[in-house]
């Protein structure tokens, strides 16, 4: 007697990643901050992974949870010295074009007046470039192109604590979020053309001391660094992720 079995069926699920993120294909840099405590191994997990490079201290911690409550890594810096660079690249050359910067930031200290989320300067000057900081009263403050623009409430990102931070372009208007909420001022226009330069994180670069040299440094910690090109994530008011952003 033979036996009838029902034919296999192979099922194509459709990719959950890009149901979870429908501009996950635009995303130029994506650094978790994920790893072995004490390691200098940074994983970038965007489309094109860049090789970047921890200086000085810059390490991985899990001495602290990130802002979901995990203890596989965080990105950790001193202070005194130390950052992540990686090469000039396309993916950072914004052009006038939209964009959004973002990431969670865990200060321990202001020390100094600027504190340097990331940035995208030559080594040598501020050409066609931005830098992103928290100022010592918890405001931000960005220069693009040697113009400065400060955004948010004084103590919107406090010491101690995880915050979501987001510097945003849209249609040529620069805002600034902590928290979801945006700036107290309202967006300026600035259609800078962003063009090829390095990228920095926890540094302006060679701006303030020096080729790399680390000047103004960010202390604390930094998780879930996002930079995604040619897209205004937010536009309004929004409420912060509640689970790490998805690898490519």
């Amino acid at each position: 007697m033979t036996l009838l079995t029902e034919p296999t069926r192979i099922v194509l699920a459709k990719d959950s990643v890009a149901a979870t993120d429908t501009n996950i294909r635009e995303v130029s840099l994506l650094l978790h901050g994920d790893g072995t405590n004490g390691s200098t191994t940074i994983t970038d997990s965007s489309l094109t992974p860049k090789t970047v490079t921890a200086v000085g201290n810059a390490q991985i911690s899990t001495a602290v949870a990130d802002p979901f409550g995990n203890s596989t890594g965080v990105l950790a810096f001193d202070g005194n010295g130390d950052f992540l660079s990686a090469v000039a690249s396309p993916s950072f050359a914004f052009s006038t074009g939209d964009f959004t910067v973002e990431a969670w930031v865990y200060p321990t200290a202001y020390p100094n007046t600027y504190h340097t989320i990331s940035a995208t300067r030559g080594t040598t000057g501020t050409v066609n470039g931005w830098s992103w900081n928290v100022q010592n009263n918890g405001t931000m403050i960005v220069y693009l192109n040697g113009f400065a623009y400060q955004g948010t409430v004084t103590g919107a990102v406090p010491l101690n604590a995880w915050t979501h931070v987001a510097f945003v372009r849209s249609s040529g208007n620069i805002q600034t979020y902590a928290g979801g909420s945006a700036n107290k001022t309202g967006s300026i226009a600035n259609l800078a053309n962003f063009t090829i330069e390095s990228l920095w994180v926890g540094t302006t670069g060679g701006v303030a001391t020096g080729s790399g040299g680390g000047g103004d440094p960010f202390t604390g910690y930094i998780n879930d660094l996002r930079i995604t090109k040619g897209v205004a994530r937010y536009t309004s008011n929004f409420t912060p992720p509640t689970a790490p952003f998805p690898d490519f």
